[in-house]
């Protein structure tokens, strides 16, 4: 990531959906950094561009409507250049635009610590499937006063997959002058139960999950040259103790590693990236393995 960096910012101009606008531009603001905004007109107006009166229409209405978010947010530093893009499906508009970009920005769309049964949607999804560049997604109700105080937390899997997602945790720690911390969940094994179990057998279990993953997190560390951070090591469902750790730290973002999983292994395999993107309390960036 070199000082000068351009990002695109995927706007949903629906009311409550305001959250990626006030992170990217808090982004910029922060960072010096130059943001493409690009709306596209959605599937369902594109009936009203079958003729010059009705295309005029269409995007009057868009336009009318990015006034009104804009106004709703409110900020001293004005949203320049938006693109209004009337072809093509948000997911390939986006796509294609993030591949000139250093990064994507999209919002999903449940707001933070509610439960909804579509909770990161359609677009956001298909997008993070492709993941043409670093991605943040944010929550929709994200305003300047509730962007954290706290570190950036790197989600390391301590797998190869972490490797693109590390880069991207540490340049963006020093361009933002944050903490970065790394952190590692041990998952449960598979069909543990401790509800029979001894307290203090269970507390021991515990302690020596706990060990061996501090002494992964500090290997792979090392063979990486991630020296010099702040570990975190937990054991448990590792979206929800990521969220925990991010919400207790007032986290400005996680950052996360992706493996790119198709259709059919996202039916056997959880992709976290998607899953903490979905529900964390702060913005989520999933970076492609192969990020350098």
């Amino acid at each position: 990531m070199t000082s000068s960096t351009t990002w695109t910012l995927g706007l949903d101009l629906r009311e409550g959906a305001e959250g990626p606008l006030v992170f990217a531009r808090w982004l910029r603001d922060q960072a010096d950094l130059t943001l493409v905004p690009i709306h596209v007109i959605e599937p369902d107006q594109h009936r009203l561009l079958a003729s010059a009166e009705k295309h005029e229409q269409a995007v009057a209405l868009a336009e009318d409507a990015l006034a009104r978010t804009l106004e709703r947010v409110g900020s001293s530093s004005p949203l320049e250049d938006v693109r209004m893009i009337e072809v093509g499906s948000p997911e390939d508009v986006l796509a294609s635009a993030a591949l000139d970009s250093d990064g994507l920005i999209i919002g999903r769309l449940a707001p933070r610590g509610k439960d909804r049964l579509l909770r990161l949607g359609g677009v956001a999804r298909r997008l993070l499937r492709r993941l043409p560049a670093p991605t943040i997604v944010v929550p929709p109700d994200t305003r300047a006063q509730n962007i954290g105080k706290g570190p950036i937390v790197l989600a390391a899997d301590t797998h190869e997959d972490s490797v693109g997602a590390a880069r991207f945790a540490l340049r963006m720690a020093e361009l933002l002058g944050r903490e970065l911390i790394l952190a590692h969940v041990v998952p449960m094994p598979y069909g543990w139960s401790i509800g029979y179990l001894p307290a203090e057998s269970v507390k021991q279990v515990r302690a020596d999950l706990r060990a061996g993953g501090e002494r992964t997190l500090e290997r792979w560390a090392s063979q990486h040259g991630i020296t010099g951070l702040r570990g975190v090591v937990t054991e448990g469902i590792v979206t929800e103790e990521l969220g925990r750790l991010a919400k207790a730290e007032d986290a400005l973002m996680l950052v996360t590693g992706s493996r790119k999983l198709n259709a059919l292994e996202r039916l056997f395999v959880t992709s976290v990236g998607s899953e903490l993107s979905a529900s964390a309390p702060c913005p989520v960036a999933v970076v492609p393995p192969d990020y350098s």
